[in-house]
């Protein structure tokens, strides 16, 4: 999991860090769901072989990533210092969960804001890693791309700008809907909203059940 929290996300990045075969251990770990295996949402994830692994809770991946490293030092009567430094990586440790949480509200607006026949929403990432994209939705038993979304740690974004960048990634995927929505996310604010674009921001993931969503579907 050290390993793992470090950034060797791959099989065989996790196999040469431990100097064995991880296999067994991995599969122990996500029966226990410590750990999760991500493949791009457009693959069969029992078949597919681009496979990726992630600490399950995000206060443990923090732990393990951040914390740990510099515990000797905390021992020894640096905890200030260390903790000032810390702080300064809560923004570097945020993409992953800000993104988890996007994805799992788009899932809530299945059949409200978004069609109703999106059967699962999740990330991909092409071949060669040159393309991410941090959602997208596939619709039906054909399951075709008909939602792609991007999310961004920022408090303010330009939703233009970012429709933009779906636009050209989206020329990555293997096919797409006629249809196809975009969905944007920052943290407090989206400028430039284009009209059908659905822009979330967190105060629309973390409302309390009974509230008025704000986030501007046009």
């Amino acid at each position: 999991m050290r390993a793992i929290a470090a950034g060797r996300t791959k099989h065989g990045e996790i196999a040469d860090a431990l100097g064995t075969e991880p296999a067994r251990t991995l599969e122990r770990l996500i029966e226990l769901r410590l750990v999760e295996r991500v493949t791009p949402v457009t693959e069969d994830e029992r078949r597919s072989k681009r496979r990726i692994y992630r600490i399950v809770d995000n206060y443990l991946a923090f732990w393990l990533a951040y914390v740990d490293p510099n515990r000797a030092e905390i021992e020894r009567d640096l905890g200030d210092a260390v903790a000032s430094v810390l702080l300064d990586s809560i923004d570097d440790a945020m993409g992953r969960p800000w993104e988890e949480a996007f994805r799992w509200h788009l899932r809530s607006l299945v059949g409200a804001a978004l069609p109703h026949d999106i059967v699962t929403i999740g990330q991909w990432w092409n071949r060669d890693n040159s393309v991410e994209i941090d959602a997208v939705g596939l619709r039906g038993r054909s399951r075709t791309p008909v939602l792609i979304g991007e999310a961004k740690w920022g408090r303010s974004e330009d939703a233009g700008a970012l429709v933009r960048i779906l636009e050209r990634k989206a020329g990555a995927l293997p096919s797409v809907s006629e249809d196809l929505r975009f969905a944007v996310c920052a943290r407090e604010k989206l400028r430039n909203v284009p009209e059908g674009v659905i822009a979330i921001t967190a105060q629309d993931i973390f409302a309390m059940p009974g509230e008025k969503p704000s986030h501007n579907k046009h």
